[in-house]
């Protein structure tokens, strides 16, 4: 069974995308001193540190910053970083790093805290600029300053994406291209030890969402593909487990492994109609950004099927399913199957209704998420017709084809 067009193989450019080095590795927070002095920053530089104020007084964080100083570093630490950040909150880190001195950013945090870092680099080397002149794919002329990433969740890529998202009155807008990508990605799963159940469900869907999004897009590749099904994997076997006891360090060290593996999906074949859904109706309800992706994701895995099936067939193998002896729609078919039971484990809404939205905006959110997050990539051409279906099948909660058993 072949998963690829060969002539599209042979005709299409692809780019991989990732940071020059990634460092895994438990407590190589600890060692980021190490990281500066490679990239040539020398002692007595001063570091622009973009920190989640909800991590301030975490141990781990404290020694982090400990190991910087002792390194011979000046730590400047910045905690204006909201979570889901609005243009506005950018615009005040921008101002901030303009006024300094800075030789390198660093970013400690979840998405939000990451995506303020790596725009915060790159808008420091083009101080001539507004942030919003950023808007769109690789909007920024250069990035000179070394920006380091450590994630504290298992989930957004951000530690390795390319892209950036913040919230523009009731939608989303990216700051997206090579400028933003970081230098280094530091992952120290250490940091997502203490993260609650609700969040560690949210981050970990998200990065569910990039692997099978990527997989699905037409833009995937065999490279992007392969640690996509190793995202999906990790995903299954652990998520659960990470939920449900926060103290199981091996189920959160290969959560953090699935979150960084799925940037790659994210970064070379990029996402598809999940996305476009969850960052419509995410930011005007206020839904975490993991958790919107999550309930979109079954009903989007059915809408591809029958475009794709082998695609998603291959998804249920990755994901544990036993598909010997089963047709690849049936194995398509219990991908969709087990997507939706881990959601209903992790407890997450599976309805529209049950976030409070109702049935007269379906319509409204259609146009919305066509306008502004067309998917060229989507193996499905999104008209308002087929996009208003999935609405209407998420907002009744139930799938319009596959029988949840």
């Amino acid at each position: 069974m072949s998963l690829y067009s060969p002539y599209k193989l042979l005709t299409s450019t692809s780019y991989f995308y990732m940071p020059k080095k990634i460092v895994f590795e438990v407590n190589s927070a600890l060692k980021l001193s190490n990281e500066l002095k490679l990239l040539g920053v020398e002692k007595g530089s001063e570091v622009f540190l973009v920190l989640d104020p909800a991590l301030k007084n975490l141990e781990h964080t404290i020694k982090t910053i400990k190991g910087l100083e002792e390194g011979g570093y000046v730590i400047d630490v910045y905690t204006d970083v909201e979570y889901e950040p609005s243009i506005e909150c950018l615009k005040r880190a921008v101002d901030y790093v303009r006024r300094g001195r800075h030789r390198v950013v660093i970013g400690i945090g979840g998405g939000s805290t990451l995506d303020i870092a790596k725009v915060s680099a790159a808008a420091k080397d083009n101080p001539d600029k507004d942030v919003e002149e950023f808007i769109g794919m690789d909007k920024i002329p250069k990035r000179v300053t070394p920006t380091i990433t450590l994630p504290t969740t298992a989930g957004t890529a951000a530690e390795v994406s390319r892209y950036t998202v913040f919230t523009k009155g009731v939608g989303k807008v990216g700051i997206n291209g090579y400028n933003v990508m970081a230098d280094i990605a530091v992952v120290d799963p250490v940091f997502t030890y203490t993260l609650p159940p609700k969040v560690t469900a949210g981050t970990g869907l998200d990065a569910l969402s990039h692997a099978v999004e990527g997989i699905i897009s037409l833009d995937a590749t065999p490279l992007s593909d392969a640690l996509g099904f190793i995202a999906v994997e990790l995903v299954f076997k652990y998520l659960r487990r990470a939920y449900y006891r926060g103290s199981d360090v091996e189920a959160r060290y290969f959560m953090s492994l699935a979150a960084t593996s799925a940037g790659a999906p994210l970064n070379i074949a990029r996402v598809v109609l999940g996305h476009s859904i969850s960052q419509t109706f995410g930011p005007q309800y206020k839904i975490h950004h993991g958790t919107a992706c999550g309930m979109t994701l079954p009903y989007i895995m059915e809408f591809y099927l029958p475009a794709i099936p082998e695609k998603i067939a291959a998804i249920a193998k990755a994901a544990g399913v036993d598909t010997y002896g089963l047709s690849i729609q049936e194995a398509a078919e219990e991908a969709v199957r087990i997507t939706w039971k881990l959601l209903e484990d992790l407890n997450i809404p599976l309805s529209l209704r049950d976030i409070g939205i109702s049935k007269a905006e379906l319509e409204t959110l259609t146009k919305r998420t066509i306008k502004e997050w067309p998917r060229p990539n989507s193996p499905i051409e999104l008209t308002e017709e087929r996009v208003l279906k999935v609405y209407e099948a998420m907002y009744e909660g139930k799938l319009m084809k596959v029988k949840i058993y």
